[in-house]
This record gives structure tokens, C-alpha cells and sequence, in this order.
């Protein structure tokens, strides 16, 4: 079995995996190369460091400056540079970027779109300036790196090229796809192949409109939008796989500087992507969530969610009404049905909350702030039920995954039983 001194392991060397690494250096990447796609400097134009406290923290943490910028986002429409389009238009502008550009001719305008938010719902977006090949350098100057492409995941150990790890936490950054194969499943995820071609042809004439990013409306234009990179480069993206002898066909009189095609290069999103257990995905293509951001996976870096603490701290705040040295089952018995009574009480708290009765003739406004508060209380009085038990985390755990392991089972069993 592998060296396990270190049982905690990030799998890709990408700019999330760097980033989680430098808040979390107890961990170690595993990847065949630091850098990933960003290995190719033109690619760092897709990314922004949008200002936001999280990227703030960040900057300051690499002792890098704050240079704030405004990255200016325009349409491009029948022939016409705008400021902004109406939201009929956003939503063509989407439904035009998942679908290959092959196939825009037959553009189904039906398709259901559920964000139509592009990069954006403004034209201007607050972004830092920043020199991204010097921030991945930064950050990975004191992390612990081993050069190894991972072969197997499973429950317990990574299978890597030359060693077996067993783990005790792996935090993913590698594409969902990816990651589900290498765990032995066939999930399957939907998404579709972008490629990004660097040229030196602008992608429209001169213009008294300042632009940084242009969106691309028209399905006659093959290409989806067009990033300003530097050097009077300009990083066209288009939707699907082009190669070289495609684009000199339909855009003969683009210059072709570099080409990338990403397989995974746009994200589908799908929520029920839920990772294994110790397991944590990170970054828009583990999760698989295409909102997903930089500033979430600096955000995520340093957040500690930690089941103790909280477990602690409901049992110090119990603490108040009794004593866990006490041990009188007669009192036990009371504690238990007072939180239950508590419990049931949170319940229709809650449930004031939505619209839940049969013939309510007043619809009430969700609040979700309020819903997510009703619902820690009812989590507060549940965790003291088990205070009360004097039940340990360790139990608790033990418990939810032979019970969990349990109900699978009985699922399992249900869908064959109904198949038949």
C-alpha cells in the first residue's frame, strides 16, 4: 500500500486544485502537471477575477496588487455592435451556445432555457486586472505535488500510474465525466466539446463602443464569442469540435494562431452530481454546476464545514438546560419528548412558510432565508435529541451509513422487483 502520512489528496493541478492546495496545505495534489488547461497562457482570457471579497482575500493573501477594471461585455446583431439586447435575444444568444457549430443552421429556437445570464445580466462587469500565469506561479510554490495520473478511485484508495493511496479525504477538481469513470460508475453527465482558436483577426471593424468580450448573436456567425487577449490577439470561441481544415473553409481569411479544442468545455449543469462519500468536489467541471465561479472555489478553500463544531456547539448551548453528567433516564425520557413537541412545532413554523395548504386562496411570497432559519431550528432541537442520549459523532456517523447502506438495498430491491 502507498505512503499514507498524508491521507488528504487533490486530484488536478488546475487553478482550483492550486487555490484549494495553498488555503489547505495539509493536502497534496496529484495530477500529471500543474497548470492544466491554463497551461495554454491564451486560455487565462476566459477566466476573470471577478471583484468580490472572496478574490480580494485572495490577491492579498499572494501579496499581489488590486488593480481594478471594468471588463466591458457587447452584442453583435445583424451586423450592428449594441450595448445591450432584450432578454428574447439572451436567450437565442444561449440556446446559440449549446448548440455545435455545425449544427446552427437548424437552431431550435424551442429550446427550453432555464439562465439566460450568459458571463452576466450587465454589460459591465467589475473585474480585477491581473497576470494569471504569475497567480497559478504563486500559488504554487509550497504545495505538495506528486507527478502521477490517478487509473482507479474507489471507496478507499487511489490507484495511481506507480502507487495505491488509501485516503482519508479527496477534494476532485477533474472534470465530473472524468471522475465517474475513474470510480467505476456510468454516470452520465451532459455536455459538449468548445474549441477556442487565438488569431490575430479582429472579429469586426473599428468601433467608437470599448470592448472586451463580444457575444456573438447571429446563427449565420459559426463562432459563439470572442475574448480580447492582448497584443491585438482575440481568443474566438466556438461550440463543438473545429479543426483547422474546417475553419479555413467556412473563415477563410482567419489567421489561426493556436487551437484548443476542450472536450468537457461546456457544462450542462446537473445538480444531482453529488459526490461519494469523503469526497468533495471543487470548481465548475467537478461539481458541474456552469455557475460556478472562481470566486466560489476561493470561497469553498477556506470554508471549514465542520460537523463537530457544530455538533459541539449545540451540545454547549443544551448545556444551559442540563446536566450530561446526570444520567436519569426518567429525565432523558421528558428532554426527548420536549424537543420532540419542539420539533413538530418548528415543522409548521416552517411549512407558514410556503404555500402548502389545500385551497389557500393567498399566495405567499417564498422566503428563503426564512425557510433556510425555520430549518435549523428544527436541525438545533434534533441534535439535542441525540445530546440528550449522549450519542458521539462517531456514532452518528456509524449509524447514518449502515442505515444508509440499508436503504439502498431496499431501493435496489424495489426497482428490480418492479421491473419484473
Amino acid at each position: 500500500m502507498g505512503n499514507t502520512s498524508n491521507s488528504k489528496y487533490i486530484l488536478g493541478g488546475g487553478i482550483s486544485g492550486l487555490i484549494f492546495a495553498f488555503y489547505n496545505p495539509e493536502y497534496t495534489v496529484i495530477s500529471p502537471d500543474i497548470g492544466g488547461k491554463l497551461q495554454n497562457n491564451y486560455l487565462t482570457s476566459t477566466i476573470l477575477l471577478h471583484d468580490t471579497i472572496e478574490t480580494r482575500r485572495l490577491l492579498d493573501d499572494l501579496n499581489m496588487d488590486l488593480e481594478p477594471l471594468p471588463h466591458i461585455m457587447r452584442y453583435f446583431y445583424k451586423g450592428e455592435l449594441l450595448e445591450n439586447i432584450p432578454l428574447s435575444l439572451k436567450e437565442m444568444t444561449v440556446i446559440k451556445k449549446l448548440t455545435k457549430w455545425n449544427d446552427l443552421k437548424n437552431l431550435n429556437l424551442n429550446l427550453k432555457i432555464t439562465d439566460s445570464t450568459l458571463s452576466t445580466n450587465d454589460i459591465y462587469i467589475p473585474v480585477f486586472k491581473t497576470d494569471m500565469s504569475k497567480i497559478m506561479t504563486e500559488l504554487s510554490k509550497n504545495i505538495k505535488y506528486k507527478k502521477d495520473s490517478v487509473l482507479r478511485i474507489t471507496e478507499k484508495e487511489l490507484v495511481t500510474e506507480n502507487e495505491r493511496f488509501t485516503y482519508a479525504e479527496v477534494v476532485s477538481t477533474i472534470q465530473a465525466p472524468i471522475f465517474w469513470k475513474l470510480y467505476g460508475s456510468n454516470k452520465q453527465l451532459n455536455y459538449i466539446p468548445e474549441t477556442f482558436v487565438l488569431s490575430k483577426t479582429p472579429p469586426i471593424k473599428s468601433t467608437r463602443l470599448k470592448w472586451d468580450l463580444i457575444y456573438f448573436v447571429d446563427d449565420e456567425i459559426p463562432y459563439t464569442r470572442v475574448n480580447k487577449y492582448k497584443n491585438d490577439l482575440y481568443l474566438y470561441e466556438f461550440t463543438g469540435s473545429i479543426n483547422k481544415k474546417e475553419l479555413s473553409q467556412i473563415l477563410p481569411d482567419l489567421d489561426i494562431q493556436h487551437l484548443y479544442t476542450d472536450p468537457y468545455g461546456i457544462v450542462v449543469s446537473d445538480l444531482n452530481n453529488i459526490p461519494p462519500p469523503k469526497i468533495r468536489f471543487l470548481g465548475r467541471f467537478a461539481t458541474w454546476n456552469h455557475k460556478y465561479k472562481i470566486q466560489d472555489v476561493i470561497r469553498d478553500s477556506q470554508a471549514s464545514y465542520d460537523f463537530l463544531s457544530v455538533w459541539n456547539k449545540q451540545k454547549e448551548f443544551n448545556a444551559n438546560f442540563f446536566d450530561f453528567n446526570v444520567q436519569d433516564e426518567d429525565l432523558k425520557q421528558t428532554l426527548t419528548k420536549n424537543f420532540v413537541l419542539h420539533i413538530t412545532d418548528e415543522n409548521y413554523e416552517l411549512l407558514r412558510e410556503i404555500n402548502w395548504k389545500m385551497n389557500q386562496y393567498k399566495t405567499i411570497q417564498v422566503d428563503e432565508q426564512k425557510l433556510l432559519e425555520e430549518w435549523i431550528d428544527i436541525f438545533k432541537y434534533w441534535l439535542g435529541i441525540g445530546n440528550v442520549w449522549g450519542f458521539t459523532i462517531e456514532q452518528f456517523f456509524n449509524e447514518f451509513w449502515r442505515k444508509s447502506k440499508i436503504v439502498d438495498e431496499r431501493y435496489k430491491d424495489y426497482i428490480m422487483t418492479k421491473g419484473k
